[in-house]
């Protein structure tokens, strides 16, 4: 009996402690491989628009992802287009798997992790490991 009840304390609290992804984010890389070339996309990014360094990142709890540039400084096409891009985009997190698409189930999946404030994405399928630190 007293077995039965640690092993349901321990889950309890291991789903107490489980991090969300719920929160603003500001991304700080996007690490990729290409032809055995590692590159960072996102520092490659803010050296032709150096506003995306100020574009929030929102992960909702009503599970939409959308990108906020309104004080990002970056122009209105750049902005337009972006907003266009994660209009509908949504989330949905399966233990430490997260998936980020559409209604379809077409999208990218992730393999998530939190260390301090920051949290770390590896695509499932290639997409390289993207960096995020909590705002």
């Amino acid at each position: 009996m007293k077995t039965i009840f640690l092993l349901i304390a321990t889950f309890f609290a291991a789903m107490a402690t489980a991090q969300s992804p719920v929160g603003k984010w500001k991304k700080i890389s996007h690490v990729s491989s290409y032809e055995g070339q590692t590159f960072d996309s996102h520092k490659a990014l803010l050296q032709s628009r150096p506003c995306a360094a100020k574009v929030i990142w929102e992960i909702n709890a009503d599970g939409t992802f959308r990108q906020n540039l309104d004080a990002s400084g970056c122009d209105e096409s750049y902005k337009k287009i972006q907003a266009k891009m994660y209009s509908k985009s949504l989330w949905k997190l399966t233990g430490n798997k997260l998936f980020i698409g559409g209604k379809e189930g077409i999208g990218q999946n992730y393999t998530i992790s939190f260390s301090g404030n920051r949290l770390v994405m590896t695509g499932t399928e290639g997409q390289g490991v993207i960096t995020y630190q909590k705002l």
